[in-house]
């Protein structure tokens, strides 16, 4: 029975990670009719409706926010969805799917360090390690890059640097929603911060005068609603779900597979392509992220011998 519960956890999990590695190719198919603006705002949307049935439920573990629980809250989703998430998403607009989601999945070493500045947790060689390692990966892959002049991509530079731009900032989002997702829980903290974010991305966007609107057509229409529904809402139960059997620690083991999956997804529906220099790029970004893995695993087997 718990082997089964376990294959069920490890198979949400994959699936959570494959359906994640999709969003910077979805929004790329997105990206010639729709703004990153209006991409962004309703699939938080989408998202946090799907998230707030689960978030209303009682829970003996965690409170309900009240007014500065939910200002707090709003701040975060005006943070990840207004700022990290819109300049993914612009990254995506400018540049290459591929390069984008493979910079983003380096945010875990940004988690460690910002973690370090404001949460005052301990940074140790192998976080230092890691960093330096993910940094040579990511000056790998842009120096790599023979298509940076390339006339079909709207800048890619710049979507290079707003790629950049997002990892640092979702990884300090990340340190920041901490105390929120502990004091509130993981799917009420995210399901209120959703949905605040998105309305102030569209408060944003009616006042600025940015397009909110999807150009109609069943390609753009079901693209939305996957993005929102599935990518942001599904997966991320489904993530949590699996968490519960297998451990936090397991189941973020399966971000490792993103850049690979991005990379192949963006190969197969918008025929993007990685220079070989790139793939070892690639392969140093993962290498990065499991090092500090490989330190708390050697952590875990010393102390089990002791």
């Amino acid at each position: 029975m718990k082997q089964e519960s376990n294959f069920k956890s490890h198979l949400y999990c994959f699936i959570t990670i494959l359906a994640w590695s999709t969003l910077e190719v979805s929004g790329k198919l997105l990206s010639p009719d729709v703004t990153p603006y209006a991409i962004t705002a309703w699939r938080f949307l989408i998202g946090g409706l799907l998230l707030l049935p689960f978030a209303l439920k009682p829970s003996a573990e965690h409170e309900k926010p009240g007014l500065k629980g939910i200002l707090h809250l709003g701040f975060l989703g005006f943070f990840n969805v207004c700022l990290s998430m819109l300049i993914l998403q612009l990254s995506v607009y400018y540049g290459k799917a591929s390069v984008s989601a493979i910079i983003l999945s380096i945010n875990p070493l940004f988690v460690a360090i910002f973690a370090g500045l404001i949460l005052k947790e301990k940074l140790d060689k192998t976080d230092i390690i890691a960093l330096i390692v993910g940094i040579l990966g990511i000056l790998v892959l842009v120096l790599g890059e023979v298509e940076m002049d390339d006339s079909k991509y709207r800048n890619l530079p710049l979507g290079v640097l707003l790629a950049i731009v997002a990892a640092l900032t979702f990884g300090l989002y990340t340190v920041l929603t901490k105390s929120a997702v502990q004091k509130y829980g993981n799917i009420r903290a995210n399901a209120v911060s959703f949905l605040l974010g998105s309305a102030s991305l569209f408060a944003y966007n009616f006042i600025s005068g940015k397009d909110s609107l999807i150009s109609f057509s069943l390609s753009n229409f079901a693209v939305t609603v996957y993005m929102g529904l599935f990518i942001t809402g599904i997966a991320y139960l489904l993530y949590f779900e699996g968490m519960k059997n297998i451990g936090a620690s397991k189941a973020s083991m399966y971000f490792f597979l993103k850049p690979m999956f991005a990379t192949f997804l963006a190969w197969l529906l918008l025929g993007e392509s990685l220079q070989g220099i790139q793939v070892v790029a690639v392969m140093l970004i993962v290498l990065a992220m499991l090092i500090p893995r490989f330190s708390t695993f050697r952590l875990k087997s010393k102390k089990s011998l002791d």
